[in-house]
């Protein structure tokens, strides 16, 4: 067999083996005892992670079948929802909205920079029909992290509930929902989580459970996704509650393997350690990156923990250089996309990519391109100097 290339992708991750073990264990049933025991425990490990006692849902989807849930849920037809459009994933969010016929009142702002939270207070005075605010708290696409706590003050402030597409976000760095007053918080299980793909998660505020249960007589928006089906016909019933709480075959290997990984990051890692390797390295990316001549995409404020967006120097063709990185390295690293397309690179920090493992031999790996390639005199090492002037994760 092929040996398959190291993950150096905003998602899926490579994961640990203990996460990988449980999801290869024999077919566990969707109900029982034992497995309601398991899931409602996976449960309140999420709730850890997104420090909350909001109800946390969990779907057979990826992190977007999760949004998808809550804005079809939110809002219905005709509504209007103000949306911060700083990166291609605010995109993923105006094609669902559009799909459910809403209408998105775009507060740009320029790709690579946070969100300006005093244009879109202009944005929501203007508009006196705004029924939510809805922002990518960390897009991978430019790397770039949002004001989301400044933003759900801000939307609250209005009096609208804010949704928080957080796939790349939650558990990569603090985002405490409670604290935050944040309404709906969606992310997935293969990326800051640490795990498979398959599952999506949403957390559901008291305040955005009043406004989906006041609206759902009046919207139709389908029924997997429909979060007034799952609550009132299947997690509330006395009967299905009990051992059914979703409508659907749950992906029990994937909950089981998602529920590994939680519990090495909270009781092993701690969730603070959890935190600091992911911003071990991001630094030791844009310190070391820089010193052999690259420019990072976001600046440092606004810089994701998660993934860095790196420009691509001007002696260098990205298609020639990412081909390099997988043949001679074994590294798959991402292209920049939308806009970005082409001009440049991306490097994940989740999962094991966040490794001294993984990241010295990456960083090496693009030191020898610039020299073997393009002829670019660099001293081995150059690029670790990250290493020396940030602490290392072990």
């Amino acid at each position: 067999m092929t040996k398959r290339n190291k993950l150096m992708i905003p998602g899926p991750v490579d994961v640990w083996d203990d996460t990988l073990a449980e999801a290869g264990k024999p077919i566990t049933p969707h109900y029982g005892d034992e497995w309601i025991k398991l899931y409602w425990e996976t449960i309140e490990l999420i709730k850890r992670v997104y420090q909350t006692k909001n109800d946390i849902y969990m779907f057979v989807s990826s992190g977007s079948g999760a949004l998808d849930a809550a804005l079809g849920s939110m809002f219905y037809t005709g509504e209007k929802v103000a949306l911060i459009n700083n990166g291609p994933f605010a995109h993923r969010t105006h094609q669902i909205l559009n799909g459910y016929g809403i209408e998105t009142v775009s507060i740009d702002s320029e790709w690579g920079k946070a969100a300006d939270v005093d244009k879109a207070r202009a944005t929501l005075k203007a508009h006196g029909d705004i029924a939510g605010l809805a922002v990518v708290a960390n897009d991978t696409g430019t790397a770039v992290k949002n004001p989301v706590k400044e933003l759900a003050a801000l939307a609250h402030e209005f009096d609208i509930p804010i949704y928080v597409d957080a796939v790349s976000a939650m558990g990569g760095y603090n985002l405490p929902v409670d604290e935050w007053d944040l309404d709906v918080v969606g992310t997935s299980s293969n990326k800051c989580l640490e795990s498979l793909p398959g599952v999506g998660i949403l957390s559901i505020s008291p305040r955005a459970w009043k406004l989906i249960d006041a609206k759902k007589h009046d919207r139709h928006h389908g029924w997997y996704f429909n979060l007034s089906a799952w609550k009132d016909d299947y997690v509330n019933d006395p009967v299905w509650g009990a051992w059914h709480p979703y409508p659907i075959t749950m992906n029990c290997s994937i909950i089981l393997a998602l529920r590994a990984s939680l519990k090495r990051i909270l009781e092993e890692e701690t969730l603070e350690g959890h935190f600091a390797r992911f911003a071990w390295a991001q630094q030791m990316v844009r310190k070391g990156l820089s010193q052999i001549g690259f420019k990072m995409v976001a600046i440092e404020e606004d810089a994701s923990p998660t993934v860095t967006s790196i420009w691509k120097r001007d002696d260098m063709d990205i298609k020639e250089f990412m081909s390099f990185m997988e043949q001679e390295h074994g590294f798959m690293l991402a292209g920049a996309s939308g806009s970005l397309a082409g001009k440049g690179f991306r490097i994940s920090h989740m999962g094991k990519a966040s490794t001294k493992e993984y990241l010295i031999p990456c960083l090496l790996g693009i030191e020898d391109f610039l020299r073997t390639v393009k002829g670019v005199a660099i001293p081995v090492g150059a690029s670790l100097v990250g290493l020396s002037q940030s602490k290392p994760w072990y």
